[in-house]
């Protein structure tokens, strides 16, 4: 007498099985139908390369510290105001996407002697580093800001060896398709004094003209440009033009860059942050006078002598 089924257990079967493999031949053909057209979506959104946890310490005895992936030093997750005789770069919200505009400007111009700085207002570590790219035997060379986290702004970088005209190209060491340039100028007037039509470094000094103002966030394109604009002057009127942005613009003649007559009436030079400028009036007869910024064509204005 038995007290279990001897009767052998069969685990599947054949036809099971083979129902079983087209399964998986279907859905592994259906997942390649998906994957394959939009592979190229999926390159351009690469996974990050590195993580920075940055921690504050809540007393006001603490000290705050930060750790960064290889390849450089976290900067300060809090922005730094941007001082006189500094030019600001922005680095863009949604810059590591490839295919986004990244750093703004993308071609700028930076007088000789100043710093630059970057503020990164993307939600991950960049940084900017001279050079065309990781293979450029001569990267980082000029500058290289190393690690800047999410909402942080960069150290001031002080240019290594450069000359006036000479264009700095640059790129991010965390995401490399992002690339941008800048021409280096002419120095800026030193603090407290102005060619004429030029620039000051200096903080803005009371007004003895009428005044046209370069309001902040002037530099993102749609916002106001110049206030008041258009402005209406008397012939020989000294315009005292103030820069209130966080990064440099100009007051150039012309209706933008590809004009020939562009500066030929009248040009600031560049202006710097919380800097001052003027231009005269004394030798425009009346009417009006189309003007833009040279680092951001896309701002623009009108004078209107009477």
């Amino acid at each position: 007498m038995t007290t279990h089924d001897e009767n052998p257990i069969i685990k599947t079967t054949t036809r099971r099985m083979a129902k079983g493999l087209a399964i998986i031949v279907i859905m592994m053909a259906v997942g390649a139908a998906i994957a394959v057209p939009n592979w190229h979506n999926f390159a351009k959104n690469p996974p990050p390369v590195s993580t920075i946890t940055t921690t504050t310490a809540a007393s006001a005895g603490g000290s705050a510290s930060s750790t960064a992936g290889a390849g450089g030093a976290a900067q300060s997750a809090q922005p730094t105001s941007v001082q006189p005789g500094t030019t600001s770069i922005t680095i863009l919200a949604g810059a590591a996407t490839q295919g986004n505009p990244n750093f703004d400007p993308a071609d700028d111009k930076v007088p000789l002697g100043n710093k630059v700085v970057w503020q990164n207002k993307d939600n991950t570590i960049h940084t900017a580093t001279s050079g065309t790219g990781a293979s450029d035997p001569n990267s980082g060379k000029i500058f290289d800001t190393k690690f800047i986290t999410a909402g942080s702004t960069s150290t001031p970088q002080q240019l290594k060896g450069v000359k006036v005209g000479e264009v700095v190209q640059y790129y991010c060491q965390v995401h490399p398709y992002m690339t941008a340039k800048f021409t280096v100028t002419a120095a800026a007037p030193k603090s407290g004094s102005s060619a004429s039509g030029g620039a000051s470094t200096g903080a803005a000094t009371a007004a003895s003209g009428p005044v046209l103002s370069i309001p902040v966030g002037a530099s993102t394109q749609g916002n106001p440009a110049y206030d008041p604009n258009p402005m209406t002057v008397k012939k020989g009127d000294t315009v005292q033009v103030q820069n209130k942005d966080q990064t440099p613009h100009t007051v150039t003649s012309g209706k933008g860059l590809d004009d020939p007559a562009k500066g030929k009436l009248f040009d600031t030079s560049i202006i710097a942050p919380a800097a001052s400028a003027k231009v005269s009036t004394a030798s425009l007869k009346s009417g009006e006078y189309p003007f833009h910024c040279e680092v951001h064509p896309y701002m623009t204005g009108t004078l209107k002598v009477q």
